[in-house]
């Protein structure tokens, strides 16, 4: 290993302490982020040796070849990642105070070059720049990667919720359910609504399946399909599917694509049809 380059890393963990307090005095207060100045005391200690390891990780990179400096790096970048994306810090933030730490690594590699006994050269000062750039650089990419890797399956994770909570089977008797598909349909969702409306009706082991489309403003061929590929499916798992509620503009958007729908059940309105099925399953209605 270089001396030099072995007294340099020395130097910075060594500083660590000293680094840590001017790196946080160029945060600022942004309430509710692990990097404010205003965090609880436990986030606020996890972060100085959180920043402390992450000195010792830079200085370390220094004689580290290309391969191992990759590795320790990815490893740092997996561990942080899903903290920082559990908070309420921001990825512009993270780049923010990479940039401040960046910084403030080249200010103290120039303090060493000040202080150091040995003969620092401007070809020692390039090579330590260039292999610090690098880092940095990889911490950057792999941070971002698992930092929105995370986010995106949260969105995700999120989308499938809403998507599931926007096509609930709702169970009138132990035999009727009710689906109300409210708002536009595209293709995601309507895969969403045939997928999770399979799954109801067959853990509830309803026999009847009103389909409500009296929130749905538009049906084109798409849609129709989908409803169609519902109703077949229901079919074949033992459920017969009732339509109801298809709007005056809905209906002549059929008539006029040419949408059958003669084979299928339907009735004027919701009303009408749990009201003879309670009048078949002989229910009072409310």
């Amino acid at each position: 290993m270089n001396t030099k380059t072995e007294a340099l890393s020395i130097f910075l963990i060594e500083n660590t302490s000293s680094f840590t307090a001017d790196w946080l005095k160029q945060q600022d207060i942004r309430t509710g982020s692990h990097y404010s100045p205003d965090a609880p005391p436990e986030v606020m200690e996890k972060l100085k040796e959180q920043n402390g390891n992450y000195v010792k990780l830079v200085a370390q990179s220094l004689f580290q070849d290309e391969d191992e400096m990759r590795r320790c790096i990815s490893d740092w970048t997996a561990q942080t990642a899903p903290e920082r994306a559990n908070s309420d810090t921001s990825l512009s933030e993270v780049t923010r105070n990479g940039g401040i730490f960046r910084s403030l690594i080249l200010d103290y590699v120039e303090k060493f070059a000040e202080q150091s006994e040995h003969d620092i050269t401007i070809k020692d000062l390039m090579i330590w720049v260039k292999k610090l750039n690098r880092t940095f650089d990889y911490v950057m990419e792999t941070f971002t990667e698992n930092f929105l890797e995370i986010l995106l399956n949260r969105l995700s994770s999120q989308s499938n919720l809403i998507n599931e909570l926007s096509a609930p089977v709702i169970t009138l008797t132990d035999e009727v359910g009710l689906l109300p598909i409210i708002g536009d349909i595209d293709t995601a969702r309507a895969k969403s609504i045939l997928e999770t409306t399979l799954h109801q009706s067959t853990s509830t082991g309803i026999s009847y399946l009103i389909i409500d489309l009296s929130g749905v403003v538009m049906v084109d061929t798409m849609v129709a399909h989908q409803i169609f590929q519902l109703i077949e499916s229901l079919r074949l798992i033992g459920v017969k599917a009732i339509l109801t509620g298809i709007r005056p503009e809905v209906a002549m958007t059929a008539v006029q694509l040419g949408l059958d729908f003669s084979e299928i059940h339907t009735e004027n309105s919701l009303k009408r049809v749990i009201y003879t099925f309670a009048r078949k399953l002989d229910i009072s209605p409310a």
